[in-house]
């Protein structure tokens, strides 16, 4: 009786493990079905168009808006030489005095021989009106043509003389000297690849160089409000920008923005650094999303996406930005793209999401 007894116990228990094996994978199913129905809800923003004003800083140095490197317009021994490093000269003022005997002596022939042309004409047109006849019309043209070609070489060589005595072409302040007297120097003219003897740089009218980065161009423009600030000399300046280069700086990838300003007292020098920052507006819409959308991983700019139901992080551009908003543009992104504004840190990507839209 214990053997048959132990033997349908046996039974029972195997048909009850048996049931509940076969019971198990439904229940399981069943499971995995409710738990992919209860997708974590999210809430999204889509992009709109917007124009920003965005704040412009970069630094740049300031340049001369003219500056003349003096070559003589004659060959000579410098004999004198008036000016210095530092020296202000106002144009037509006397820089360097030159020597040169031969033109000296040219000069003087030449004015022989014009005197006696100048002379010879005379006497003919005397005798002409003296006695009709006795001088041809042919005589006396020879010798108005002799008189003018003495006057007009007579001339070209007291040019010479004149530009033995070199003067300042500009306003300016003398900034690199490279004469001395005893030095030869040959005619600017004929040999333009000399040293030249001087260099004057006009700091009344200067020029601001801001190399700005070519992702800001669409917010630069001819006229647009700018503040320079000469750290250095603590001065600040408002003005506008006068002119915007149509280039872009292959090297730095920089657009350059210039400035010109006035200096009368040369207080802002030539090659001084200046900051400037201009508030540039977008002249056109960007595409842009609430500020709270960007996350920041290893220092790059995201925002998550809900794409075919799917999480997927979007790498951004940031073009500009305020307190509440952000302009950007993103690959295979357009106005249609739902972004995660809220529960972004509740799921990963690529897990399936429900979502609604942000009222």
């Amino acid at each position: 009786m214990n053997k048959r007894y132990l033997t349908l116990i046996s039974i029972f228990l195997l048909i009850g493990i048996g049931s509940c094996e076969t019971k198990d994978p439904d229940s399981q199913q069943a499971q995995a079905t409710s738990q992919s129905q209860e997708h974590i809800l999210v809430e999204t923003v889509l992009p709109s168009m917007k124009n920003f004003q965005k704040e412009l800083r970069v630094v740049g140095t300031v340049e001369p808006l003219e500056f003349v490197d003096v070559l003589p317009l004659e060959s000579g021994q410098t004999s004198r030489v008036l000016v210095d490093i530092g020296d202000r000269v106002t144009k037509g003022d006397l820089l360097v005095v030159l020597d040169n005997p031969i033109i000296e002596r040219n000069v003087e022939a030449l004015k022989v021989e014009a005197s006696a042309a100048e002379k010879h004409l005379v006497r003919m047109n005397a005798a002409s009106k003296a006695a009709a006849g006795l001088i041809s019309a042919s005589e006396l043209d020879n010798a108005e043509a002799s008189a003018a070609r003495a006057n007009s070489a007579l001339n070209t060589g007291l040019d010479r003389l004149r530009f033995l005595q070199v003067k300042a072409p500009i306003s300016g302040v003398i900034t690199q000297r490279n004469i001395h007297p005893g030095a030869v120097v040959e005619n600017g003219l004929t040999s333009p690849n000399q040293t030249p003897m001087l260099t004057i740089v006009s700091c009344a009218d200067i020029r601001v160089l801001l190399p700005y980065p070519e992702r800001d161009m669409r917010f630069i423009f001819k006229d647009a409000d700018i503040e320079l600030n000469f750290s250095d000399i603590d001065l600040k300046l408002d003005t506008k920008v006068s002119r915007v280069s149509a280039a872009i700086n292959p090297d730095s990838r920089t657009v350059d923005v210039f400035v010109d300003i006035s200096s009368p007292d040369c207080s802002i020098r030539p090659g001084i650094y200046v900051e400037g920052t201009l508030m540039g507006g977008s002249r056109d819409s960007l595409m842009s999303l609430p500020a709270g959308v960007r996350f920041v991983e290893n220092g790059l700019p995201f925002a998550s996406a809900v794409i075919h139901g799917l999480v997927k992080k979007i790498p951004l551009t940031i073009l500009a930005e305020d307190k509440n908003s952000i302009a950007f543009s993103a690959d295979g992104i357009d106005a249609s793209t739902q972004f995660i504004i809220t529960g972004r840190n509740l799921v990963t990507e690529g897990e399936a999401v429900s979502t609604k839209m942000k009222q």
